[in-house]
């Protein structure tokens, strides 16, 4: 179950991760 968590939580924060970069790429974009 612990094994289930963990990958959650690092699915979620790649996600967090790659949602951070493209919203940073296009708010460069705009400036």
């Amino acid at each position: 179950m612990s094994i289930f968590l963990s990958y959650i939580l690092f699915v979620t924060l790649f996600m967090g991760l790659a949602l951070g970069l493209y919203f940073g790429l296009q708010f460069v974009k705009l400036i």
